[in-house]
């Protein structure tokens, strides 16, 4: 008998070593859980500073110089016309959809009195320069020109205010409703 005892003396030795193993267990899996959280948690948080960071470099100041140069409410659709023709690449370049080649322009070089191809930006001159080559002719009349008014431009002076007759005759008498 004392082989038995033997043997179950060895078997509560290896089910308390078993009970241990599987809290060791537990313990690394709740770990881990409380780890893959923290990893979500932090993960998030990047995913938001980043966010943010676009949002303050790059969407801001985006949004601040398409409302200097657009019509007042235009600056929206006018960066929507834009990007529906081009892809904004790195350092905010205008690249081709069709393409994806860099949008170039031809611009007059008064040094050498030839035109240089010059990479188009979405800036104030990149978007000038579009409108001017009549790449998108939609976006000249969302951007600001000149405040000049000649040429049959509204504030010249005329307004529809000025008409009196409304389209009748002096000599027809004045219409008149209710009770005379």
């Amino acid at each position: 008998m004392n082989e038995v005892e033997q043997l179950k003396d060895e078997i509560e030795k290896l089910k308390a070593k078993n009970y241990e193993l599987v809290g060791e267990k537990r313990k690394a899996k709740a770990d881990g859980e409380a780890a893959t959280a923290e990893l979500e948690q932090a993960q998030k948080e990047r995913d938001e500073a980043k966010a943010e960071l676009q949002r303050v470099t790059v969407e801001l100041p985006r949004q601040n110089m398409l409302e200097e140069i657009a019509m007042p409410n235009m600056a929206e659709t006018l960066l929507r016309e834009i990007t529906h023709h081009y892809d904004i690449g790195e350092g905010d370049a205008l690249v081709s959809r069709e393409t994806g080649d860099p949008l170039q322009l031809e611009i007059p070089n008064k040094a050498t009195g030839q035109n240089d191809l010059v990479p188009v930006k979405l800036d104030q001159d990149g978007i000038r320069r579009i409108a001017e080559s009549k790449l998108i002719p939609s976006i000249r009349a969302m951007i600001k020109g000149s405040g000049a008014t000649g040429g049959g431009a509204t504030g010249a002076g005329t307004s529809a205010s000025t008409t009196q007759t409304g389209g009748q005759s002096e000599s027809a008498p004045a219409r008149r409703f209710g009770l005379n």
